[in-house]
């Protein structure tokens, strides 16, 4: 079954963070301004969101690491 993209731009989200055993949620919210596949050795996709964070940084994660914001 292939990857299939879970946001779409504009959408607001958190980062994961994982501490030791436990994964939390980061409380910066951050709003979806990019979105990019990326191909592994198999040719499978995976898709990576460029996030714009409130402080005005941004970053890349991929999808898996973020959450929707409440």
């Amino acid at each position: 079954m292939p990857a299939t993209a879970r946001y779409k731009l504009n959408d607001l989200v958190n980062k994961k963070r994982t501490s030791g055993v436990f994964t939390e949620i980061g409380p910066a919210v951050g709003k979806i301004i990019g979105m990019k596949e990326k191909f592994d050795k198999r040719k499978r996709p995976s898709y990576y969101c460029t996030v714009k964070w409130a402080d005005g940084r941004t970053s890349e994660h991929a999808q898996h690491m973020l959450t929707p914001a409440p």
